[in-house]
Protein backbone atom coordinates (compact mmCIF):
# COMPACT_ATOMS: atom_id res chain seq x y z
CA UNK A 1 0.00 0.00 0.00
CA UNK A 2 2.60 2.27 0.78
CA UNK A 3 4.72 1.31 -2.55
CA UNK A 4 1.17 2.58 -4.07
CA UNK A 5 1.02 5.71 -2.35
CA UNK A 6 4.47 6.67 -3.86
CA UNK A 7 4.24 5.51 -7.01
CA UNK A 8 1.43 7.88 -7.19
CA UNK A 9 3.01 10.66 -5.99
CA UNK A 10 6.16 10.20 -8.13
CA UNK A 11 3.87 10.55 -11.26
CA UNK A 12 2.13 13.76 -9.88
CA UNK A 13 5.92 15.31 -9.49
CA UNK A 14 6.36 14.24 -12.90
CA UNK A 15 3.63 15.56 -14.33
CA UNK A 16 4.32 18.85 -12.27
CA UNK A 17 8.02 19.36 -13.79
CA UNK A 18 7.14 18.58 -17.74
CA UNK A 19 4.79 21.69 -17.29
CA UNK A 20 7.93 23.75 -16.03
CA UNK A 21 10.31 25.53 -18.32
CA UNK A 22 13.53 23.54 -16.70
CA UNK A 23 14.38 22.16 -12.73
CA UNK A 24 16.81 23.70 -10.74
CA UNK A 25 18.53 21.96 -8.04
CA UNK A 26 21.37 22.40 -5.57
CA UNK A 27 24.82 21.84 -7.18
CA UNK A 28 23.25 22.10 -11.00
CA UNK A 29 25.90 24.56 -12.09
CA UNK A 30 23.81 27.65 -12.47
CA UNK A 31 24.46 31.27 -10.73
CA UNK A 32 22.70 31.27 -7.91
CA UNK A 33 19.65 33.26 -7.77
CA UNK A 34 19.49 36.69 -6.28
CA UNK A 35 16.52 39.14 -5.34
CA UNK A 36 17.63 43.05 -5.53
CA UNK A 37 17.14 45.14 -2.61
CA UNK A 38 15.76 41.67 -0.45
CA UNK A 39 19.24 40.73 1.27
CA UNK A 40 21.12 37.99 0.72
CA UNK A 41 20.30 34.91 -1.81
CA UNK A 42 17.62 32.35 -1.05
CA UNK A 43 18.95 29.06 -0.58
CA UNK A 44 18.17 26.60 -3.46
CA UNK A 45 14.77 24.95 -2.82
CA UNK A 46 13.61 27.43 -0.12
CA UNK A 47 10.70 29.45 -0.87
CA UNK A 48 10.97 32.92 -2.08
CA UNK A 49 10.18 35.86 0.55
CA UNK A 50 6.62 37.32 1.04
CA UNK A 51 4.91 39.94 -1.40
CA UNK A 52 4.95 43.36 -0.24
CA UNK A 53 2.31 45.18 2.36
CA UNK A 54 2.52 48.05 0.08
CA UNK A 55 2.03 48.48 -3.35
CA UNK A 56 6.02 48.87 -4.95
CA UNK A 57 6.74 51.38 -7.59
CA UNK A 58 10.00 49.26 -9.20
CA UNK A 59 9.43 45.69 -8.93
CA UNK A 60 12.49 45.26 -11.47
CA UNK A 61 14.70 47.21 -9.86
CA UNK A 62 14.97 49.07 -13.18
CA UNK A 63 14.74 52.52 -11.86
CA UNK A 64 11.75 53.79 -14.35
CA UNK A 65 8.63 55.48 -12.87
CA UNK A 66 5.27 56.06 -14.77
CA UNK A 67 3.98 59.46 -14.87
CA UNK A 68 0.27 58.65 -14.51
CA UNK A 69 -0.95 55.82 -13.27
CA UNK A 70 -3.74 56.29 -15.26
CA UNK A 71 -1.94 55.38 -18.41
CA UNK A 72 -0.30 52.56 -20.06
CA UNK A 73 3.73 52.46 -19.90
CA UNK A 74 4.72 49.96 -22.75
CA UNK A 75 7.61 47.72 -21.43
CA UNK A 76 10.38 48.81 -22.62
CA UNK A 77 12.94 45.97 -20.38
CA UNK A 78 16.13 45.85 -22.53
CA UNK A 79 16.21 41.74 -22.65
CA UNK A 80 12.84 42.53 -24.23
CA UNK A 81 13.36 44.13 -26.98
CA UNK A 82 14.78 42.71 -30.14
CA UNK A 83 17.78 44.19 -31.81
CA UNK A 84 17.77 42.06 -35.18
CA UNK A 85 17.32 44.39 -38.30
CA UNK A 86 15.22 41.37 -39.33
CA UNK A 87 11.61 42.22 -39.89
CA UNK A 88 9.82 40.46 -37.18
CA UNK A 89 7.22 37.87 -37.48
CA UNK A 90 3.34 38.81 -36.36
CA UNK A 91 2.52 37.71 -33.17
CA UNK A 92 -1.12 36.78 -32.92
CA UNK A 93 -1.52 38.14 -29.19
CA UNK A 94 -3.67 35.74 -26.87
CA UNK A 95 -7.23 35.91 -27.17
CA UNK A 96 -7.64 35.78 -23.60
CA UNK A 97 -4.89 38.44 -22.20
CA UNK A 98 -5.89 42.41 -22.50
CA UNK A 99 -4.12 44.43 -24.89
CA UNK A 100 -2.22 46.60 -22.15
CA UNK A 101 0.47 47.72 -24.50
CA UNK A 102 -1.43 49.17 -27.49
CA UNK A 103 -3.96 51.82 -27.34
CA UNK A 104 -7.77 51.00 -28.45
CA UNK A 105 -8.15 51.90 -31.99
CA UNK A 106 -11.12 50.28 -32.80
CA UNK A 107 -14.56 51.21 -34.35
CA UNK A 108 -16.46 52.69 -30.94
CA UNK A 109 -19.15 50.35 -29.40
CA UNK A 110 -21.98 51.05 -31.57
CA UNK A 111 -23.92 50.26 -28.16
CA UNK A 112 -22.17 52.44 -26.20
CA UNK A 113 -24.62 55.57 -25.21
CA UNK A 114 -21.71 58.29 -25.36
CA UNK A 115 -21.02 57.51 -28.97
CA UNK A 116 -24.63 57.17 -30.08
CA UNK A 117 -25.48 60.72 -31.92
CA UNK A 118 -28.86 61.85 -30.64
CA UNK A 119 -29.39 64.81 -32.81
CA UNK A 120 -29.64 64.41 -37.05
CA UNK A 121 -27.54 67.33 -38.32
CA UNK A 122 -29.29 70.51 -40.20
CA UNK A 123 -28.25 69.23 -43.42
CA UNK A 124 -29.17 65.75 -43.47
CA UNK A 125 -31.99 64.83 -45.67
CA UNK A 126 -35.23 62.93 -44.46
CA UNK A 127 -36.12 59.60 -46.51
CA UNK A 128 -39.87 60.68 -46.80
CA UNK A 129 -40.51 64.62 -46.92
CA UNK A 130 -43.25 65.01 -44.73
CA UNK A 131 -45.76 67.45 -47.06
CA UNK A 132 -48.06 68.17 -44.63
CA UNK A 133 -45.54 70.39 -41.99
CA UNK A 134 -42.85 71.04 -45.07
CA UNK A 135 -44.23 74.65 -45.88
CA UNK A 136 -41.00 75.64 -48.42
CA UNK A 137 -41.60 72.46 -50.29
CA UNK A 138 -45.31 72.90 -50.52
CA UNK A 139 -45.98 74.30 -54.27
CA UNK A 140 -49.26 76.02 -54.18
CA UNK A 141 -49.13 76.65 -58.20
CA UNK A 142 -50.77 74.00 -60.26
CA UNK A 143 -48.73 72.03 -62.49
CA UNK A 144 -48.57 73.77 -66.17
CA UNK A 145 -50.63 70.74 -67.64
CA UNK A 146 -53.30 70.65 -65.31
CA UNK A 147 -56.54 71.27 -67.67
CA UNK A 148 -58.78 73.64 -67.41
CA UNK A 149 -62.26 72.47 -65.87
CA UNK A 150 -64.91 71.47 -67.70
CA UNK A 151 -68.03 72.94 -67.97
CA UNK A 152 -71.03 71.55 -67.97
CA UNK A 153 -73.19 71.50 -71.22
CA UNK A 154 -75.42 74.19 -72.03
CA UNK A 155 -78.94 72.69 -71.70
CA UNK A 156 -80.17 71.76 -74.84
CA UNK A 157 -83.25 74.11 -76.61
CA UNK A 158 -86.52 72.42 -77.16
CA UNK A 159 -87.60 71.94 -80.29
CA UNK A 160 -91.01 72.43 -79.61
CA UNK A 161 -93.49 72.82 -76.87
CA UNK A 162 -97.09 70.79 -76.14
CA UNK A 163 -99.41 70.60 -73.58
CA UNK A 164 -100.38 67.27 -71.73
CA UNK A 165 -101.77 64.48 -72.94
CA UNK A 166 -105.90 65.05 -72.39
CA UNK A 167 -105.24 68.83 -72.26
CA UNK A 168 -108.14 69.65 -74.72
CA UNK A 169 -109.09 72.70 -75.82
CA UNK A 170 -112.12 73.97 -73.43
CA UNK A 171 -115.81 72.91 -74.48
CA UNK A 172 -114.71 70.69 -77.14
CA UNK A 173 -114.68 67.29 -74.84
CA UNK A 174 -113.03 65.19 -71.97
CA UNK A 175 -109.61 63.81 -73.00
CA UNK A 176 -107.45 60.86 -71.60
CA UNK A 177 -104.89 62.00 -69.88
CA UNK A 178 -103.16 58.95 -70.20
CA UNK A 179 -99.21 59.51 -70.09
CA UNK A 180 -98.56 56.02 -71.48
CA UNK A 181 -96.41 55.66 -75.41
CA UNK A 182 -98.31 52.74 -76.84
CA UNK A 183 -95.95 52.71 -79.52
CA UNK A 184 -92.08 53.58 -78.03
CA UNK A 185 -89.91 52.93 -81.15
CA UNK A 186 -92.17 54.32 -84.09
CA UNK A 187 -91.29 56.95 -86.58
CA UNK A 188 -93.27 59.99 -86.65
CA UNK A 189 -95.52 59.75 -89.71
CA UNK A 190 -94.90 63.06 -91.16
CA UNK A 191 -91.23 62.39 -93.08
CA UNK A 192 -89.11 65.92 -92.66
CA UNK A 193 -92.17 68.68 -92.64
CA UNK A 194 -93.13 70.81 -89.67
CA UNK A 195 -95.89 69.88 -88.53
CA UNK A 196 -98.38 70.82 -85.42
CA UNK A 197 -100.65 69.03 -83.56
CA UNK A 198 -104.24 70.54 -82.85
CA UNK A 199 -107.69 70.10 -83.77
CA UNK A 200 -108.78 70.61 -87.33
CA UNK A 201 -112.49 71.42 -86.20
CA UNK A 202 -112.18 73.84 -83.68
CA UNK A 203 -109.07 76.24 -84.90
CA UNK A 204 -109.19 78.69 -87.94
CA UNK A 205 -110.69 77.17 -91.01
CA UNK A 206 -112.47 74.08 -88.94
CA UNK A 207 -116.38 73.85 -89.34
CA UNK A 208 -117.04 75.09 -85.55
CA UNK A 209 -114.59 78.61 -86.25
CA UNK A 210 -114.42 79.21 -89.58
CA UNK A 211 -111.66 81.38 -90.68
CA UNK A 212 -108.62 80.98 -92.81
CA UNK A 213 -107.28 77.06 -92.26
CA UNK A 214 -103.93 79.03 -93.78
CA UNK A 215 -103.82 81.28 -90.54
CA UNK A 216 -100.58 81.92 -89.34
CA UNK A 217 -101.99 80.96 -86.05
CA UNK A 218 -102.47 77.64 -86.98
CA UNK A 219 -99.24 77.33 -87.38
CA UNK A 220 -97.57 78.07 -83.83
CA UNK A 221 -96.62 75.71 -80.54
CA UNK A 222 -97.58 74.26 -77.85
CA UNK A 223 -99.15 71.41 -79.43
CA UNK A 224 -102.48 69.72 -78.46
CA UNK A 225 -104.00 66.62 -78.00
CA UNK A 226 -107.52 66.18 -79.71
CA UNK A 227 -108.27 62.21 -79.15
CA UNK A 228 -111.62 61.58 -77.41
CA UNK A 229 -112.74 65.46 -78.96
CA UNK A 230 -116.66 65.58 -79.27
CA UNK A 231 -118.37 64.03 -82.55
CA UNK A 232 -121.10 64.02 -84.00
CA UNK A 233 -120.67 59.87 -85.28
CA UNK A 234 -121.11 57.04 -82.60
CA UNK A 235 -117.22 56.44 -82.26
CA UNK A 236 -115.39 55.48 -78.91
CA UNK A 237 -112.75 54.40 -76.89
CA UNK A 238 -112.09 52.75 -73.89
CA UNK A 239 -109.74 55.25 -73.04
CA UNK A 240 -112.42 58.49 -73.36
CA UNK A 241 -114.54 59.38 -70.59
CA UNK A 242 -117.20 60.23 -73.18
CA UNK A 243 -118.96 58.45 -76.65
CA UNK A 244 -118.80 59.97 -79.75
CA UNK A 245 -115.14 60.97 -80.05
CA UNK A 246 -112.64 61.60 -82.22
CA UNK A 247 -110.78 57.73 -81.92
CA UNK A 248 -107.21 59.98 -83.45
CA UNK A 249 -104.78 62.92 -84.02
CA UNK A 250 -105.07 65.16 -86.38
CA UNK A 251 -101.68 66.98 -87.52
CA UNK A 252 -101.38 70.22 -89.26
CA UNK A 253 -98.92 70.15 -91.65
CA UNK A 254 -95.98 72.83 -93.20
CA UNK A 255 -96.11 76.31 -92.84
CA UNK A 256 -98.82 79.04 -93.89
CA UNK A 257 -97.20 79.65 -97.21
CA UNK A 258 -97.07 76.07 -98.14
CA UNK A 259 -100.84 75.56 -97.22
CA UNK A 260 -101.72 78.30 -99.49
CA UNK A 261 -99.93 76.79 -102.28
CA UNK A 262 -101.16 73.38 -101.47
CA UNK A 263 -104.81 74.78 -101.18
CA UNK A 264 -104.13 76.13 -105.05
CA UNK A 265 -102.81 73.13 -106.24
CA UNK A 266 -104.92 70.66 -107.84
CA UNK A 267 -105.99 67.98 -105.46
CA UNK A 268 -104.26 65.13 -107.42
CA UNK A 269 -101.60 66.86 -107.57
CA UNK A 270 -100.74 68.10 -104.14
CA UNK A 271 -97.06 66.10 -103.04
CA UNK A 272 -95.64 68.64 -101.19
CA UNK A 273 -95.26 66.96 -97.80
CA UNK A 274 -94.21 63.39 -97.40
CA UNK A 275 -96.56 61.03 -95.26
CA UNK A 276 -94.28 57.67 -94.63
CA UNK A 277 -94.67 54.21 -92.49
CA UNK A 278 -93.71 54.40 -89.30
CA UNK A 279 -93.10 50.34 -88.61
CA UNK A 280 -92.06 47.95 -90.42
CA UNK A 281 -95.62 46.10 -91.69
CA UNK A 282 -98.29 45.25 -94.52
CA UNK A 283 -100.23 47.63 -96.02
CA UNK A 284 -103.53 45.59 -94.65
CA UNK A 285 -106.12 48.04 -96.45
CA UNK A 286 -106.90 50.97 -98.70
CA UNK A 287 -110.00 52.55 -98.85
CA UNK A 288 -111.94 55.85 -100.65
CA UNK A 289 -109.66 58.10 -98.03
CA UNK A 290 -107.60 55.41 -95.82
CA UNK A 291 -104.84 53.62 -96.02
CA UNK A 292 -104.60 51.04 -93.19
CA UNK A 293 -100.32 49.46 -91.97
CA UNK A 294 -99.89 46.80 -90.18
CA UNK A 295 -97.61 45.72 -87.38
CA UNK A 296 -97.90 43.04 -85.71
CA UNK A 297 -100.33 43.85 -83.12
CA UNK A 298 -101.27 46.95 -84.30
CA UNK A 299 -102.73 48.78 -86.89
CA UNK A 300 -101.72 52.31 -87.79
CA UNK A 301 -104.43 54.07 -89.63
CA UNK A 302 -103.85 57.18 -92.74
CA UNK A 303 -106.47 59.73 -93.36
CA UNK A 304 -106.94 62.27 -96.00
CA UNK A 305 -103.96 61.57 -97.86
CA UNK A 306 -103.69 62.49 -101.66
CA UNK A 307 -105.53 59.12 -102.56
CA UNK A 308 -104.24 59.50 -106.32
CA UNK A 309 -100.36 59.74 -105.50
CA UNK A 310 -100.12 56.48 -103.08
CA UNK A 311 -97.07 55.11 -102.89
CA UNK A 312 -98.29 51.57 -101.76
CA UNK A 313 -101.38 49.22 -102.48
CA UNK A 314 -102.83 46.04 -100.30
CA UNK A 315 -100.51 43.60 -99.48
CA UNK A 316 -97.28 45.52 -99.91
CA UNK A 317 -94.31 45.25 -97.49
CA UNK A 318 -92.69 48.31 -96.17
CA UNK A 319 -90.38 49.13 -93.98
CA UNK A 320 -89.90 52.07 -91.73
CA UNK A 321 -89.77 55.33 -93.00
CA UNK A 322 -91.21 54.09 -96.82
CA UNK A 323 -93.34 56.43 -98.08
CA UNK A 324 -96.72 55.50 -98.16
CA UNK A 325 -98.51 59.07 -99.88
CA UNK A 326 -98.78 62.76 -99.28
CA UNK A 327 -100.94 65.14 -97.24
CA UNK A 328 -104.32 66.39 -98.68
CA UNK A 329 -107.73 66.70 -97.88
CA UNK A 330 -109.61 64.12 -98.86
CA UNK A 331 -113.07 62.59 -97.50
CA UNK A 332 -114.75 61.09 -100.02
CA UNK A 333 -117.60 63.26 -100.83
CA UNK A 334 -117.06 65.61 -98.20
CA UNK A 335 -114.80 68.41 -98.01
CA UNK A 336 -112.23 69.13 -95.17
CA UNK A 337 -109.21 70.99 -94.42
CA UNK A 338 -105.39 69.56 -95.07
CA UNK A 339 -104.06 68.05 -92.73
CA UNK A 340 -102.82 64.22 -91.52
CA UNK A 341 -105.50 62.11 -89.14
CA UNK A 342 -103.91 59.72 -87.62
CA UNK A 343 -104.99 56.40 -85.39
CA UNK A 344 -103.42 53.76 -83.25
CA UNK A 345 -105.54 50.50 -82.50
CA UNK A 346 -103.81 47.77 -80.69
CA UNK A 347 -104.99 44.25 -80.56
CA UNK A 348 -106.98 43.41 -76.58
CA UNK A 349 -106.14 39.80 -76.94
CA UNK A 350 -109.95 39.35 -77.06
CA UNK A 351 -110.04 39.29 -80.65
CA UNK A 352 -111.07 42.65 -80.11
CA UNK A 353 -108.79 45.88 -81.57
CA UNK A 354 -109.23 49.01 -79.25
CA UNK A 355 -108.29 52.98 -80.51
CA UNK A 356 -105.43 54.03 -78.26
CA UNK A 357 -104.20 57.56 -77.63
CA UNK A 358 -101.66 58.24 -79.98
CA UNK A 359 -100.08 61.76 -78.36
CA UNK A 360 -97.71 60.17 -76.09
CA UNK A 361 -96.25 58.00 -78.90
CA UNK A 362 -96.48 60.83 -81.56
CA UNK A 363 -94.47 63.73 -79.07
CA UNK A 364 -91.60 60.97 -78.62
CA UNK A 365 -91.23 60.54 -82.44
CA UNK A 366 -91.44 63.87 -83.20
CA UNK A 367 -88.72 64.17 -80.72
CA UNK A 368 -86.64 61.75 -82.37
CA UNK A 369 -87.02 63.19 -85.61
CA UNK A 370 -85.91 66.47 -84.29
CA UNK A 371 -82.96 65.41 -82.55
CA UNK A 372 -83.90 67.28 -79.74
CA UNK A 373 -86.60 67.20 -76.55
CA UNK A 374 -90.12 69.33 -76.25
CA UNK A 375 -90.64 71.25 -73.50
CA UNK A 376 -93.89 70.47 -71.76
CA UNK A 377 -96.02 73.19 -70.68
CA UNK A 378 -96.75 72.47 -67.07
CA UNK A 379 -99.73 75.22 -66.75
CA UNK A 380 -101.68 73.53 -69.73
CA UNK A 381 -104.62 74.07 -67.65
CA UNK A 382 -104.28 77.55 -67.03
CA UNK A 383 -103.64 78.47 -70.55
CA UNK A 384 -107.19 76.25 -71.09
CA UNK A 385 -109.11 78.57 -69.27
CA UNK A 386 -107.61 81.46 -70.68
CA UNK A 387 -109.28 80.20 -74.17
CA UNK A 388 -113.48 80.83 -73.97
CA UNK A 389 -114.66 77.61 -74.18
CA UNK A 390 -117.10 76.39 -77.22
CA UNK A 391 -120.39 75.94 -77.20
CA UNK A 392 -121.88 73.29 -79.98
CA UNK A 393 -125.06 74.29 -81.04
CA UNK A 394 -127.78 71.53 -80.76
CA UNK A 395 -128.24 69.47 -83.66
CA UNK A 396 -124.49 70.56 -85.38
CA UNK A 397 -123.19 68.00 -87.23
CA UNK A 398 -119.52 67.44 -86.37
CA UNK A 399 -117.28 65.82 -88.64
CA UNK A 400 -113.31 65.23 -89.31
Amino acid sequence: MARKRFLLLGAAALLTVSACDFIRFPGDGGPPPTTPDAGPAVPPGAPGPPPPGAPVTDPYGTGDQPTDPGTDTPDTDPADTDTSTDTPDAVTPDADAPDTDTPDTDTPDADTPADIPTDTPADTPTDTPDDSTDTADTDTTPPADTPDPVEPPAPVEPTFSFYGPGALLPGTGEGAPEDMIFSPDMVFPIKDSPAYLQSMVFTFGGGMVGGDQCDERNFEYPWRDNFCETRTSNRNSAYCPISKIHQGQDIRVGTPASCRSERSTAAADREAHEVVAVEDGIISNVGSYSVNLRSGGRIYKYLHLNMKRLSVSIGDTVQAGDTIGYVSNDFGGTPTVLHLHFEITQNNGNGGWDYVPPYTSLVAAYERRENGPGELIDDGDVAIASVPAFVIPEGVEIIE
